[in-house]
């Protein structure tokens, strides 16, 4: 019996931090209104308002929401009520009242009739969960979007603080590779080094150079791809946490 209790509260603790770890949405990406503190998020943020895949996606929701208060309402259509007046009452009832007298002898006076569409009626449950399913499937396309902006963007960044972190290094790695170049160049002149010895110094500097000339490239392209998902030149991006 203890060990049944135990069993069943570690059941209940598991599945209470399932429901802890389940993904809010309305927060993964902060709306508009709230500039974000964390310049990552920021950028998040741009992504998001930038998006026409985005604005689309949550386009879609409003369709689906519509059409389904549309459904909701496809009864009434069919519901159609008939009335019609006895013509030869009416024609009677004008002779009567010339002569002081009313007769009926026409039943009935009139007719009263309401048609129903059946099978809609007996399906109207079904089509309001099928529509409302739709708009769930419609929500859940812009949440799966949330997701894809979000981890494209923080990864572009990453991407782009990781090309500029390299060439920060290889520009540094240059600066001192042409420090000694030009030191052994000088000690050379004077036949205090050897030729190898600064052909060496040379090879070290020039590779240094194209090193760096690459970082930048890389710098740029990771900036151009960081650019495309947030849709903004990165001089545009105003936020107290930038790096530049």
């Amino acid at each position: 019996m203890c060990k049944k209790l135990i069993f069943s509260l570690l059941l209940l603790g598991l599945f209470g931090q399932i429901q802890a770890q389940q993904t809010d949405f309305e927060t993964l990406i902060l709306p508009a209104e709230t500039k974000a503190r964390d310049f990552s998020e920021y950028l998040v943020q741009l992504a998001w308002m930038n998006c026409p895949a985005c604005q689309s996606v949550q386009d879609n929701v409003k369709v689906a929401q519509d059409e389904a208060k549309n459904t909701r309402k496809e009864w009434m259509r069919d519901v159609q009520a008939t009335f019609n007046l006895n013509e030869g009452n009416l024609r009677k009832q004008k002779a009567g009242d010339s002569l002081g007298l009313n007769p009926n002898i026409f039943f009935p006076r009139y007719n009263f009739g309401v048609n129903l569409n059946l099978y809609n009626l007996t399906t109207q449950k079904a089509k309001n969960r099928i529509e409302t399913r739709k708009v769930g499937i419609a929500e859940n396309e812009v949440n799966e979007q949330k997701l894809m902006v979000r981890a494209e963007t923080l990864a572009r960044y990453a991407q782009f603080r990781t090309a500029k972190a390299i060439l920060a290094a290889r520009t540094l790695y240059e600066q001192e590779a042409n420090a000694g170049y030009i030191l052994i160049q000088q000690l050379y002149k004077n036949d205090e080094k050897t030729f190898d010895e600064y052909t060496q110094a040379a090879a070290a500097f020039y590779q240094a150079q194209e090193a760096r000339i690459r970082a930048e490239g890389d710098v740029a392209i990771t900036r151009i791809r960081l650019e495309e998902v947030i849709g903004l030149k990165w001089e545009q991006v105003q936020h107290p946490a930038k790096e530049e």
